[in-house]
């Protein structure tokens, strides 16, 4: 079978409930098929993902094998991990209303990756299943594994998102792409949005020697525009940490960004090593993060 945390999940031709061909009432798997009442059939990877991708859209492939093993290698030495810290605390402390007492609760990640903040948010609370999104297959294979509660599924996040309106309990983004009118509609009554974007300062100090892009002025005050239209109880803080990073880890977190799908580690480490201060072991680069909160009020019609 499937993951049970991916049971909410409908399907995205016509938005009725997945079943295996049996009728039974949990899809199947692993390495099988799931499909609806219509008879749209869509794949269990071997490695224990659900593929809702339909084609209609366009063809993104996300992160590569090599991007994805920077992730992995970058963020189990800790360095994000006030972050993740950061995001379980704000996940825990927003009580969601309306749901039954001892009910499960639902946490979606939309962009995912390995599912990294996903299992520890996943982790703190007994009750919480989650659900992991992105269409990379090297990312997915990690999130069907991160955690006991998780499942991994890939969707076309730029379509109408496979999951019934007001089915999540808390949403997170962590530097993915995001569609807040979706966001809006999947959130329960008292449920929480946290969506995480770079600070200006963020890895400032390896924009040039690694060519990467820097954060456009305005586009936090823009968002807090977009957030305050369709959500309630809105807040953000600044979460800022300096990390000392050796030549392979700089280019981990390079890797880890838009900058790997077009630069190798071969380049990004030539470049960095001829920018490197002449004696030094490790550089001292700013990590800084913006966590933007907002909830859905317990009497706000749907949007």
């Amino acid at each position: 079978m499937i993951h049970p945390a991916l049971r909410p999940l409908r399907c995205p031709v016509c938005v009725a409930p997945l079943a295996d061909p049996a009728g039974s009432a949990g899809p199947a798997g692993p390495a099988g098929a799931v499909r609806c009442a219509a008879g749209h059939s869509f794949d269990v990877e071997r490695s224990g993902y659900l593929n809702l991708r339909t084609g209609r859209a366009r063809r993104v492939s996300g992160d590569t094998a090599e991007m994805v093993q920077a992730r992995v290698d970058f963020l189990g030495r800790g360095h994000y991990a006030p972050l993740t810290a950061r995001l379980v605390q704000l996940a825990t402390a927003q009580a969601v209303e309306g749901n039954p007492p001892g009910a499960p609760e639902v946490v979606l990640e939309i962009g995912a990756g390995t599912a990294h903040h996903l299992a520890a948010v996943v982790d703190a609370a007994p009750r919480r299943f989650g659900i992991a999104v992105d269409v990379s297959k090297y990312a997915l294979r990690r999130a069907a594994r991160a955690h006991p509660r998780i499942g991994a599924v890939a969707f076309d996040v730029v379509d109408r998102w496979p999951l019934p309106d007001a089915s999540v309990d808390v949403l997170l983004d962590v530097f993915a792409p995001r569609d807040l009118a979706e966001m809006r509609r999947l959130l329960r009554p008292g449920g929480t949005l946290l969506l995480v974007t770079p600070g200006e300062g963020h890895l400032a100090e390896l924009r040039e020697p690694l060519g990467l892009v820097g954060v456009q002025p305005g586009k936090r005050e823009r968002l807090a525009d977009e957030l305050s239209g369709r959500f309630d109880r809105l807040a953000a803080e600044t979460l800022t940490r300096t990390l000392r990073l050796g030549v392979d880890e700089a280019v981990d977190v390079a890797l880890m960004g838009p900058t790997g799908h077009h630069t190798g580690r071969p380049e990004l480490h030539r470049r960095l090593v001829a920018a490197w201060p002449p004696g030094r072991a490790t550089l001292d680069v700013t990590a800084s993060f913006v966590l933007h909160r907002a909830t859905v009020g317990p009497t706000a019609a749907q949007r």
